[in-house]
């Protein structure tokens, strides 16, 4: 059976990481998600899926989002969270080890420079999953692209939506990439960082 997660998290993961906790205090406070009680508990809580969660050192219950959060949705997630908001879990994730997670799933895509058609190159076929190993050892590494001279973290390149990379995440269920970026844009500005998402497909 597929299993399908979006993941948001701070872009610059070499940063020091935002406060997850007190980002959870705001999205309740807003009511961009609902306190776990009664019919406010998601479907994948009650079936017990939170596998992300047995190696965090840190980490929330999940939580059904709330109607503060629509407006950020597209107008088809939007519908279908009308119809069942616990089909739209949200729980945030915290990994405070000496190395970054990684989510990725068999969707993973070869990244290209922002603005570009092309594949970041000279990076040679599957060597970008050697950067990630590489990101994964030192979060400030970068990546020399030769064609215009310009360095690049990791996540600064596009990854077409499919890579989750850093010690903080938020995963969700349910988004299409349009809601997966408009709720990005608002846990950014509850953090006060930049942040990400990408889709995994297991």
């Amino acid at each position: 059976m597929s299993e399908h997660h979006q993941f948001i998290f701070p872009r610059d993961f070499h940063l020091p990481p935002p406060d997850w906790p007190a980002l959870q205090a705001r999205l309740l406070e807003g009511g961009y998600v609902l306190a776990p009680q009664g019919e406010n508990i998601p479907y994948s809580a009650i079936r017990g899926d939170s596998a992300d969660a047995d190696d965090a050192s840190w980490h929330s219950p999940q939580y059904c989002l709330g109607p503060a959060a629509r407006p950020y949705l597209s107008e088809q997630v939007r519908a279908n969270y009308d119809a069942d908001p616990r089909n739209f879990p949200l729980q945030l994730l915290a990994y405070d080890g000496p190395h970054p997670r990684v989510m990725v799933g068999e969707n993973l895509c070869e990244p290209q420079v922002p603005g570009s058609d092309e594949p970041a190159r000279p990076m040679a076929s599957e060597a970008y999953v050697d950067l990630i190993g590489q990101a994964h050892e030192n979060p400030a590494v970068q990546w020399h692209c030769e064609r215009s001279g310009q360095y690049y973290r990791i996540l600064e390149l596009d990854w077409h939506y499919s890579l989750a990379m850093g010690f903080r995440m938020v995963r969700c269920e349910g988004l299409d990439r349009a809601s997966a970026e408009g709720l990005a844009s608002l846990i950014g500005e509850l953090a006060g960082q930049v942040m990400g998402c990408s889709h995994r497909h297991l």
